[in-house]
């Protein structure tokens, strides 16, 4: 007579061996391990209060945030060439080694900026605001601006700009310092954070005259990569409205932005018989770079795009141009627009206003037809795929992010 136990864990046991391993993923796992062995087409990182969130982005534009963050840093992000992070303290600057997964590593190189010329105009902010820091196209050169030393009448004396080598293990080595020109009464006011070219050879800020207007802060680029001031510097701006004694200024907010083939595009305001004259719409120009640095536009008042977002001084204005160049996004407080970049031919339309009601302090492309918005009000970060013909935000987006924050918030290095 059989032993109806011993039947039952004989069948049992033979059900077990024939049904297959015992490792067989659910679909979720299989879709887990395929976005872990598909390559990221960038690698995304958030300044944050605790530290640096970084995320690796899927082709599809989806992040995932990766292992170990945030990592702690001194200071706050000021670029990332793709091997080293640099960041930005009140005097000191820091790189980071990048790892292969795009955390970020331990500290390869510090130096004092007030250790050379330059360190009379200040530090790297000012009442609490960063004075401005970027890298040039190469990841070669890192730029870091001075402002804030006072004198009796309580007016800032000057502003510096200061160059770093980043070497390719992370130090940095100072090149050299220029100081932009002072205002007759001996003070000074500092730039926005410049716009390189395209070529590496010229940068392209705004700076606020003494009397008056706005006016562009133009740079120069040595061979040995120091940034300076461009004595050469000639403008031709789009012609105003007949009707009237009408010029066109920028608009001092970081609104200048180049694109791959030369141009440049800049948020500009009109003024009729200035200084001090009655000031029309703000709207976008296009201009094209010459071999000197100098700017010229064959734009006029009535063939240039008046954005749609709010066009208030309540907050920070970001121009960025898609790394085809084919795309300009126009951020501000609140709204986000997008428009065809056409070179040196008027810039065009693309469509209404995106996210009408958030303030947008960050603006990042990648290479793969993202387009990245940080919202430090809201903490979360938007992601856009946007081609010439086609808009769509992708899935999952906005992603929270905590305590977002800084001058240089948000940062994209592209994978792809």
């Amino acid at each position: 007579m059989n032993n109806p136990c011993k039947s039952a864990v004989f069948v049992a046991l033979v059900a077990l061996l024939t049904a297959g391993p015992a490792f067989t993923q659910s679909p979720s796992d299989q879709a887990a391990s395929a976005t872990k062995a598909a390559a990221p087409v960038a690698y995304v990182y958030v300044q944050t209060q605790k530290g640096v969130n970084v995320y690796d982005t899927a082709s599809n534009g989806k992040l995932t945030l990766v292992a170990g963050s945030p990592f702690a840093t001194s200071g706050q992000m000021g670029g990332i060439n793709g091997s080293h992070l640099i960041s930005v303290g009140t005097n000191d600057l820091h790189s980071y080694a990048i790892e292969s997964n795009g955390a970020v590593g331990k500290q390869a190189s510090e130096v004092n900026t007030q250790s050379y010329s330059g360190a009379n105009c200040g530090s790297t902010s000012f009442n609490g605001v960063s004075n401005g820091a970027l890298l040039d196209h190469t990841g070669k050169y890192f730029y870091i601006q001075l402002f804030g030393a006072q004198y009796q009448q309580g007016n800032t004396t000057c502003a510096a700009w200061q160059t770093y080598r980043v070497a390719s293990n992370g130090d940095l080595t100072f090149l050299g310092s220029s100081e932009t020109e002072n205002y007759v009464d001996g003070s000074a006011q500092k730039s926005t954070v410049p716009t390189i070219s395209s070529n590496d050879k010229f940068g392209y800020g705004v700076t606020g005259q003494e009397y008056g207007t706005n006016v562009f802060a133009p740079f120069a680029i040595s061979s040995d990569g120091v940034l300076g001031n461009n004595a050469n510097f000639k403008e031709t701006d789009p012609k105003g409205n007949p009707d009237g004694d009408w010029y066109y200024y920028p608009v001092i907010y970081p609104v200048v932005a180049a694109d791959p083939s030369g141009h440049l595009a800049a948020l500009m305001f009109s003024e009729n018989g200035p200084p001090f004259g009655a000031t029309g719409a703000w709207q976008l120009a296009s201009y094209t770079i010459n071999s000197k640095g100098g700017i010229s536009s064959t734009n006029t008042y009535a063939d240039m795009p008046a954005p749609e977002v709010a066009q208030t001084y309540g907050g920070p204005f970001l121009l960025q141009t898609s790394t085809s160049g084919k795309l300009l996004a126009l951020a501000a407080y609140p709204g986000l627009q997008l428009f065809h970049f056409n070179g040196a031919s008027p810039i065009t339309t693309y469509g209404p206003v995106l996210l009408p009601n958030v303030n947008i302090d960050q603006l990042a492309w990648d290479n793969s037809n993202h387009l990245y918005a940080l919202s430090y009000s809201a903490q979360e970060l938007y992601v856009f795929t946007v081609t010439p013909t086609i808009t769509s935000e992708v899935a999952g987006s906005p992603f929270k992010v905590t305590g977002a924050y800084g001058a240089e918030g948000l940062i994209v290095v592209p994978k792809s």
